[in-house]
């Protein structure tokens, strides 16, 4: 039923490329227009979702789930490192660090938050934020280390102030107070309506920098292949073997933690890539690329993915 649900959610996220696809294409878009609908979902809808997410009476069971959701992204993203380090040593500089950093991090913000979400509930948005906070924290610190090659660029401040840690803070504070019923409905209903932006917003964001990609000879390039094979199907299938394993020994991991990590680590090369690159004077172009490429695949691996759930 999960992965049933991922599938058909799936498809209707890439639905939501169009749009912005046609807004390019067409020459709808103006030049400032993709920052500002990725601060609107950066700075507001994303943080509503994850208050709005917490505003339920407590439940020992899901601090329990957040805690493993904690663990194995913490986990997760070792194991993604230590593999992007042994691979793509023979490649150029410039381009090794976009294809480890690629490697490395998802989309889990973007396109697993909202596709979490709408497959599995609102309570899954509590375990996506703490996936996302273990992502930045790792993010403005090995990432940065990977392109700047200096500690002195890392930034816990960045982690601690990114929208998302500061939204989960305010939720947890919620969550642990006796809160829920005091809630108006009219403040639950604005952050409902916020809520339903991230999805779409999200997808029209990554559909209009997709339409900006030019991919003319980029399938000619072996790491390309090396890349998207680990990025979209062997890491997400090692973390989720890793879980499973556990599960064995007999930690009582639920499906929905299992399903939440699985799904943000199979996202594809998160569009920090990009710009992570520009910031720091990396190939900046080659990066484009990834991202475009592996987005356009993740909707054919995804559901292939998903399928482990019904194992």
């Amino acid at each position: 039923e999960i992965a049933s649900s991922l599938i058909y959610n799936v498809g209707l996220l890439f639905l939501m490329l169009i749009p912005g696809i046609l807004l390019k294409k067409c020459h709808l878009a103006t030049e400032g227009l993709g920052k500002g609908l990725a601060n609107l979902v950066l700075y507001i809808a994303q943080p509503a979702m994850i208050v709005l997410a917490y505003i339920r009476p407590y439940d020992e069971a899901i601090l329990r789930n957040a805690i493993y959701v904690l663990i194995f992204s913490a986990v997760s993203h070792v194991i993604f490192i230590g593999v992007a380090l042994l691979c793509f040593r023979n490649t150029p500089q410039g381009k090794q660090r976009v294809l480890r950093f690629a490697t490395v991090f998802s989309n889990a913000a973007y396109m697993g938050m909202p596709l979490i979400v709408a497959a599995l509930g609102s309570e899954a948005a509590i375990y996506a934020s703490i996936y996302n906070i273990t992502f930045n924290l790792f993010l403005w610190s090995f990432g940065v280390y990977l392109f700047a090659g200096d500690k002195r660029h890392t930034s816990l401040w960045r982690v601690l102030f990114h929208p998302v840690t500061i939204s989960a803070a305010i939720g947890l504070l919620l969550f642990l107070s006796p809160i829920d019923g005091y809630v108006p409905p009219i403040v639950s209903e604005a952050l409902l309506m916020l809520q339903n932006l991230v999805a779409p917003l999200s997808m029209i964001i990554i559909g209009m920098r997709l339409a900006d990609m030019k991919l003319r000879g980029t399938f000619t390039d072996k790491n390309l292949y090396l890349f998207l094979f680990l990025r979209l199907l062997l890491l997400p299938v090692l973390i989720y073997g890793i879980m499973r394993l556990c599960m064995v020994c007999g930690l009582p991991l639920s499906k929905t933690v299992l399903t939440v990590v699985l799904v943000t680590a199979s996202t594809p090369a998160a569009t920090a890539t990009s710009m992570f690159a520009e910031k720091f004077e990396g190939d900046s172009t080659y990066a484009g690329k990834l991202v475009a490429i592996s987005t356009i695949l993740s909707v054919l691996t995804m559901p292939l993915i998903s399928l482990l759930l019904q194992l």
